[in-house]
């Protein structure tokens, strides 16, 4: 039997090739007919004779190959093989094909079964984080799912990654806002936080070339939005406490918020009134309704943000 697992999603990919992996081991307790190959020791007389050769055991042989349809010498030599050899019918022999990235429609044709691992977007983005989370007995509410999503994207390496920092902070407890800013490697409040001062100095062109930025690298105009709403309130916390005299070594009790979110946001407390934050907040929050009801597309909305500031 030949399966082929591909896509640009190399992390799911890579959880289900494991999980065939762990499932053939449980079955095959000798763990001498796992046989691997990668696109770095590719050799096809000796990927035959692997496959060929007789076992010792009563055993099903697994065999693992990684990108070798990147070499198409390689390729064309296996699936000649495979089908004077008969291995897409055989029960004794499985083949799985372990490719990263697209593959073309003749390839799949050569394989009894095969599985696509695209990016996830949107719903399916985010009922996935839910479940990775929810798979470890620790809640999320919906703003902090949303944010940790706009930090990382859909990157799931990464996205596993600071899943796993969350989880270990808060050993069972449920995960908040605060953690995320204090945790997680965010891709975008770097240049979030840098847009708002440009903004600050009423240099509209900085701020637009940082927008602009982030979207020729795939960012999600919705997630940048949701960024500026998010901080914007943080910030107008912030100075209606300062405004009333609270120092700011105690700004973080008398919010609520994490220490490190408020040093990050200290800049930003002292280049805007807090008629100008609450001006600017209840913008974006038409700008979202806007975008929500089908009015403003948005990177239409982003634009006339940075314009109107």
């Amino acid at each position: 039997m030949l399966i082929l697992l591909y896509g640009e999603d190399t992390f799911r990919s890579r959880v289900k090739l494991n999980e065939i992996i762990t499932e053939y081991k449980t079955k095959h307790k000798t763990g001498l007919n796992l046989i691997r190959f990668n696109e770095g020791s590719l050799d096809f007389d000796k990927v035959k004779q692997s496959i060929g050769a007789v076992s010792m055991f009563d055993e099903k042989k697994l065999v693992i190959l990684e990108n070798i349809l990147k070499n198409k010498d390689f390729q064309e030599k296996f699936f000649s093989y495979t089908k004077e050899s008969k291995l897409k019918t055989s029960q004794d022999i499985i083949l799985v094909i372990y490719q990263e990235g697209k593959v073309g429609a003749e390839v799949k044709r050569r394989v009894n079964l095969f599985e696509e691992f695209n990016p996830l977007e949107g719903l399916d983005l985010v009922n996935w984080v839910k479940k990775e989370i929810a798979r470890h007995k620790v809640d999320i509410d919906q703003m902090s799912l949303k944010k940790l999503i706009a930090y990382v994207g859909n990157d799931l390496w990464q996205m596993n990654n600071e899943i796993g920092k969350l989880i270990s902070y808060k050993a069972g407890e449920s995960i908040d806002e605060q953690d995320i800013d204090l945790l997680v490697k965010s891709k975008v409040d770097v240049n979030i936080f840098k847009t708002l001062d440009a903004l600050a100095q009423k240099d509209k062109k900085t701020a637009l070339r940082l927008l602009h930025e982030h979207i020729s690298q795939g960012e999600n105009e919705n997630y940048l939005l949701s960024m500026f709403v998010y901080q914007l309130r943080t910030l107008i916390k912030l100075k209606d406490l300062v405004e009333k005299g609270t120092p700011f070594y105690n700004l973080a009790k008398q919010s609520g918020l994490h220490p490190y979110v408020v040093q990050k946001s200290s800049n930003q407390i002292r280049n805007f009134s807090l008629d100008q934050l609450k001006k600017i907040y209840r913008r974006l929050l038409e700008i979202d309704s806007g975008i929500k009801t089908g009015r403003i597309d948005g990177l239409t909305a982003l634009d006339v943000f940075v314009a109107e500031i």
